[in-house]
């Protein structure tokens, strides 16, 4: 996989990510089950998504560094 694709995807992954984080499926007002560690479902999956979306984004920063450093050596 190039790094391209791989910005390309990550991208998506976050985007997809923060859909899903708001979305009426998570959202729901009259429903906080299943708990997990004492903590009703949609702050447990905030704070899973929220972990997501920083593991994207310190990937994506490594590949856009190298994407834009192979542009570079390019010209």
């Amino acid at each position: 996989m190039n790094y391209k694709s791989a910005w390309r995807f990550i991208v998506i992954a976050v985007f997809i990510c923060s859909i899903v984080q708001f979305s009426p499926w998570v959202l729901d007002k009259k429903t906080n089950a299943p708990y997990f560690l004492d903590m009703p479902f949609t702050l447990w999956f905030g704070i899973l998504i929220s972990l997501l979306i920083v593991l994207l984004t310190a990937l994506g920063g490594y590949v856009f560094s190298r994407l834009k450093s192979d542009e570079l050596k390019k010209e």
